[in-house]
């Protein structure tokens, strides 16, 4: 029986990859025509690509570079290539003409490869491959500056960094995001208790978080002691308190409204993530919490008002992962932020 199941297991494992494998080929050579017709229009205009495809932090940190490629090609038809669970972060940028959807960083190889693109602009550090695909994405860009994988963190943040990746000089602006009204519409349907404190207590790595507990113990306190309502975005609820000023939208929302939903908040608290990003972006006050990830000690992703210091407070126990930061540290940290408490 066991024997089977490995085999079973085996066989799954190359119905997967070989499938994966023909629709890269069978996208990367339909992307492929869509573009040539494209550069075909677009006459003397280059066609250039900024290519930062995942994670969703990275593409909000990053996305000064793509008024930084605008200013250096005014007239061109600029693209961002990202994955397809990341694309309406750049679907709405005022700076991009389009975007590209990547299926995987194989078939980004072989766009790369086909030289359709005039000009790029390429954030990514070499050797991210695709699980299933044999081509190994370089950047020999990022591979001149001596930028990888065990020492990225150590360099700046990833806005300083990843600009640096693509070429560019490195960059320290602020940066924004962009909500289309119909989102706005979409979260104002919501009939959310105005001012909330937005919580977001899960990464998409464990190394990250900080212990469920912790959050149940800060949201019990913070309904006991503050008159705000409370909301948790996310994947995957944390925290399951009944209380009507505490509301769960974990799995309800969209990218781009979950971002509405922090820039309405009076104080974002979450861990090292693509909503801390968000609330970077949206010039929402914060209390971010990190902690030891792999060998990186000292480190800060976040440029521009975060980095400076700005309407942020940085909470991180350094040498300890974020799963030891000390409970009293966020609780004060709370109380710096939002006064003295209103009631007991």
């Amino acid at each position: 029986m066991a024997d089977w199941s490995r085999i079973q297991q085996l066989w799954t494992y190359r119905f997967h990859k070989y499938t994966h494998i023909i629709g890269k080929f069978w996208s990367a050579a339909i992307k492929y025509e869509q573009l040539r017709r494209l550069k075909q229009k677009l006459g003397s205009r280059q066609l250039v690509v900024i290519i930062l495809s995942e994670q969703m932090g990275d593409i909000i940190a990053c996305e000064p570079v793509a008024r930084e490629v605008r200013r250096l090609h005014p007239d061109d038809h600029i693209i961002w290539m990202v994955r397809k669970p990341y694309a309406e972060l750049v679907s709405h940028h005022p700076d991009l003409d389009g975007f590209l959807i990547e299926k995987c960083p194989g078939e980004r190889v072989r766009l790369l490869r086909s030289g359709i693109f005039d000009k790029v602009y390429n954030m990514h550090i070499s050797h991210r491959k695709c699980k299933y695909c044999l081509e190994d994405p370089i950047n020999p860009i990022s591979d001149g500056i001596g930028l990888n994988f065990d020492n990225y963190y150590d360099r700046g943040d990833l806005l300083y960094m990843f600009s640096q990746a693509a070429g560019l000089p490195a960059i320290t602006a602020d940066p924004k995001m962009y909500i289309p009204k119909s989102v706005q519409e979409k979260v104002q349907s919501l009939n959310l208790l105005p001012g909330p404190i937005v919580i977001h207590c899960q990464s998409s790595h464990i190394m990250r978080d900080w212990p469920a507990a912790n959050w149940t113990k800060l949201v019990k306190w913070l309904l006991a002691t503050y008159p705000y309502p409370i909301i948790e975005i996310g994947l995957t609820p944390t925290v399951t308190e009944e209380h009507p000023q505490f509301r769960n939208l974990c799995g309800q929302l969209s990218l781009l409204e979950t971002a509405e939903v922090i820039r309405q908040a009076r104080l974002f608290i979450g861990i090292d993530s693509g909503p801390a990003h968000m609330a970077n972006a949206m010039e929402t006050e914060g209390i971010i919490l990190l902690g030891k990830l792999f060998d990186f000690v000292d480190y800060l992703p976040y440029s521009g008002r975060f980095k400076r210091g700005e309407g942020v407070t940085i909470l991180n126990d350094y040498g300890h992962p974020c799963a030891e930061l000390p409970y009293s540290w966020v609780q004060d940290a709370v109380q710096e932020r939002l006064g003295q408490p209103k009631f007991v």
